[in-house]
């Protein structure tokens, strides 16, 4: 469901990304590893089109996701694409239901009412029911996170890409996270791609995929 092919990235003499193929498929968790400065994160960045290649392409349930206009790609990236970031980027003046709510009302401002269930429906999914009219600075971190997921589900995006979204939790924490998303790919049938230093969930994926100085290694 998602193919990225001969993908190219440099910052004006640094080379990050030198010819990256990637294919995974739907329902799948892919762990991306790597040493610092390998180019994961900027990988992960083109694959959720926050970044673009300087040259190769990369499609999405056979889209050609880079040859549309900039509103149209803003627009794609919203519906179809989740983002979960080891910061959670919470924002800290609404609720958790606020905040989860957002990217719902951006991608779908005709139908308020549906888009809430949805998005109290997922956060009592993620445990969070009670908590749903807490701000970020009333909740733990683990709660923060998986507010984050919800926020990350709202849309039903096709995929969801997660940059070390354990990083910033407690070893308790990030083990239920790590399990959160292989729940949600068993009962949503969620595609996910990690970037990922935590060797358990890297092990815990479907397919481990290294990147070491710019190219994946087989």
């Amino acid at each position: 469901m998602l193919r990225a092919t001969q993908v190219e990235k440099s910052y004006g003499q640094l080379k990050v990304l030198k010819g990256v193929d990637l294919e995974v498929n739907e329902g799948e968790v892919v762990a991306i590893v790597g040493a610092s400065g390998a180019g994961k994160s900027t990988l992960l960045h083109i694959l959720g089109t926050l970044d673009t290649p300087d040259r190769g392409q990369l499609f999405i349930h056979d889209k050609n996701v880079f040859s549309q206009s900039p509103k149209n790609l803003a627009a794609f990236r919203n519906k179809s694409i989740g983002f979960v970031f080891q910061f959670h980027n919470l924002l800290p003046e609404f609720t958790a239901l606020e905040n989860v709510l957002i990217p719902g009302l951006i991608a779908n401002n005709t139908n308020e009412q549906a888009i809430r269930k949805r998005a109290e429906e997922l956060l009592s999914m993620l445990g969070l029911s009670s908590r749903i009219h807490h701000k970020p600075s009333e909740l733990s971190g683990g709660e923060q996170q998986r507010t984050a997921v919800a926020r990350a589900l709202i849309n039903s995006p096709a995929i969801i890409l997660a940059d070390e979204p354990s990083g910033n939790l407690d070893s308790k924490n990030a083990l239920e996270l790590h399990g959160l998303f292989f729940q949600l790919r068993k009962e949503l049938k969620q595609t996910f791609i990690i970037v990922t230093h935590n060797e358990e969930l890297s092990k815990m994926a479907d397919r481990r995929i290294e990147i070491k100085d710019g190219i994946v290694n087989r």
